[in-house]
């Protein structure tokens, strides 16, 4: 590893003019230049946004929207687009570099690490992107909220605790108060209740104020009867409306048969849940509060942590020259490794959650798989920098860190034994 570093050190200047040349090459003559660095991923989030979104319906929790899945997966794509090329481009730079090595003194080391640096490069002018898409959804707009009906099955004396395993379980009538998005603040909604019932008397009176937590997109609005509905109360109603949003946008209906809505009218006599009997239950009943959150849901965000992206590119440099070494060396002795490598890719990436969540593998009985995949910790540790604004996991970009100086060592010893039989081989 060490022969590495003083060549690099020693031919400096080289290993920066053959990365100045191929990022011209890349797009010469084209009109655009660098530019499709930036269309080529939005074109692939198109393509795959598509087909795991809306044709197979992915999606990584109840509480992410379209965008938020969309984003999530462009900072995949982006990642795993960088490490892809460098790996399939490296496997045969020697053969394709095979006229330098033969004929001149030349530093062959320098070809899998000019690749790495120039796709990293590369990389990096995709990822504005998604800060930028990042920063419009984050500070240049709102989230939109809206009502919507619903049956939950909840205990009426605390909504946390799942209801007793004994009695059998009793489904209450809520109006769910639901957000496009999560945020990393709490906003909150103000409420318009009204209709022919009477709170405090028909059902339980709901406040004027609810607030929606951070990292929360939903919130209940338990609509809780007092008595049992007769005849005379039955057709009473309860009316929900949103008037006012802070942190929040309110809803722009677009029909009249869209599920989302600023209005709800909910009938006494529809309600699926059973009155209160018992004064002092009236204390211990939640009429408002959040969904639990889901394990997996982090709200998008920018933060500090992005001063932590040049380690991530560091790492990601050690682990994928160290690859390249290796494979660049075992294709001048077996031209079949160039093939495979384009297969073992591919099969990588479905491996990888780039268009599904980590969570699905994990409920599949395959999550010894994710430990086991050093791609999987990277891109995690990109997502939760770049779209989360959270610090990453340290312990993961840590065993992330030994995995590449492992890789790292074994290719470069590798490629130093065989350098003096390429001129041979090749």
């Amino acid at each position: 590893m060490l022969f590495l570093y003083r060549s690099i050190h020693a031919h400096g200047r080289l290993l920066k003019d053959f990365v100045i040349r191929d990022l011209k090459a890349r797009y010469v003559g084209s009109s655009m230049g660098f530019f499709w660095s930036v269309i080529f991923p939005i074109i692939n989030l198109f393509v795959y946004m598509f087909v795991f979104r809306l044709v197979l319906n992915t999606r990584w929790s109840d509480s992410q929207g379209a965008t938020e899945v969309a984003l999530v997966m462009l900072a995949g794509i982006v990642v795993w687009t960088g490490f892809a090329e460098t790996i399939s481009r490296s496997t045969n730079c020697l053969v394709e570099h095979a006229n330098l090595i033969k004929k001149v003194v030349f530093p062959s080391q320098l070809l899998p690490a000019y690749l790495t640096i120039s796709s990293l490069v590369n990389m990096a002018i995709g990822l504005p992107v998604v800060v930028g898409m990042i920063a419009l959804l984050t500070y240049a707009s709102e989230p939109d909220v809206h009502l919507n009906r619903d049956l939950a099955q909840m205990n009426v004396a605390d909504v946390e605790k799942p209801p007793d395993v004994d009695k059998p379980p009793v489904f209450h009538t809520v109006a769910t108060l639901q957000l496009s998005r999560g945020l990393s603040t709490a906003s909150r909604v103000r409420l318009e209740v009204g209709g022919t019932a009477v709170a405090g008397e028909d059902y339980l009176a709901l406040p004027e104020w609810v607030t929606v937590p951070r990292a929360q997109v939903r919130t209940f609005l338990l609509i809780q009867p007092l008595k049992t509905p007769h005849s005379d109360n039955a057709n009473r109603t309860v009316t929900i409306k949103l008037v006012e949003g802070d942190g929040v946008a309110l809803y722009a209906c677009r029909g009249v048969k869209d599920p989302r809505q600023n209005m709800l009218t909910i009938k006494l006599g529809d309600l699926a849940t059973k009155p209160l009997s018992p004064t002092g239950e009236l204390d211990s009943v939640q009429t408002v509060g959040p969904y639990k959150s889901e394990s997996g849901y982090k709200p998008l965000g920018l933060g500090l942590s992005m001063v932590v992206l040049p380690l991530l590119f560091l790492l990601q440099g050690i682990f994928t020259v160290g690859l390249a070494f290796f494979l660049s060396t075992l294709n001048v002795f077996l031209r079949d490794t160039f093939h495979l490598v384009g297969v073992g890719v591919t099969v990588w990436m479905f491996g990888t959650p780039i268009f599904y969540p980590a969570h699905m593998v994990q409920r599949a009985g395959f999550g010894w798989m994710l430990n086991l995949n050093p791609m999987y910790w990277l891109i995690e540790a990109y997502r939760d920098v770049l779209i989360h604004g959270l610090w990453p996991n340290w312990m993961a970009l840590f065993a992330f860190f030994g995995v590449g100086v492992v890789v790292l060592t074994i290719g470069s010893r590798f490629f130093k034994s065989q350098t003096h039989r390429f001129p041979d081989l090749l």
